[in-house]
C-alpha cells in the first residue's frame, strides 16, 4: 500500500469489514452502516474510496468483499485494536475504554505495539506479578 496509506477513518471501516467477514460471507452497505452507526450514503462513499485503494471490491447494490491485501490489513488492524484494548484493561482502564482504544490504535508505532503485546503476554504468564500490580493500584 505504498503511497496509498489509509486514514484512521478508512482503517476503522476496513477493520469493521474484516470483523463482519469473520461471521458472514456477504457484507452489504447496510450491514456496515449499522455496525459503524454511520448513514448508508456516507458508507457507500467510503467503500468507493477503499475500492479505489484495492483493499476491497464493491459494485453498486452488491456485496463488499475484501481483497487479499484488504484481508491481511484488516486482520492486522483487528489485532492492533485487541492488543491496545487488552493493555488498557490490564492497567485498569474501565471508563471509555473503546474511545481510548480508538485514540491510541491510530497513532501507536509497530515497535510500541509489539512491546505492549510482550508485556501483556508476560503478565498473563506471571499472574502473581499482575496480582501485585492490582494490589498496588488499590493502595494508590
Amino acid at each position: 500500500m505504498k503511497n496509498n496509506s489509509l486514514t484512521p477513518s478508512e482503517e476503522d471501516y476496513l477493520e469493521m469489514i474484516y470483523r463482519l467477514s469473520l461471521n458472514q460471507e456477504d457484507i452489504k452497505v447496510n450491514d456496515l452502516s449499522k455496525s459503524l452507526n454511520i448513514k448508508p450514503p456516507s458508507v457507500t462513499k467510503m467503500i468507493k474510496k477503499l475500492d479505489q485503494k484495492k483493499v476491497l471490491m464493491y459494485k453498486k447494490y452488491d456485496s463488499i468483499h475484501l481483497t487479499e491485501i484488504g484481508t491481511m490489513i484488516g486482520r492486522r488492524l483487528l489485532d492492533r485494536h485487541n492488543i491496545v484494548q487488552e493493555f488498557l484493561k490490564v492497567i485498569g482502564v474501565n471508563e471509555c475504554i473503546h474511545e481510548e482504544t480508538e485514540k491510541i490504535e491510530h497513532t501507536i508505532s509497530i515497535e510500541t505495539l509489539i512491546k505492549i503485546d510482550e508485556l501483556i503476554n508476560f503478565l498473563n504468564k506471571n499472574e502473581e506479578i499482575l496480582k501485585e500490580f492490582r494490589e498496588y493500584q488499590k493502595k494508590e
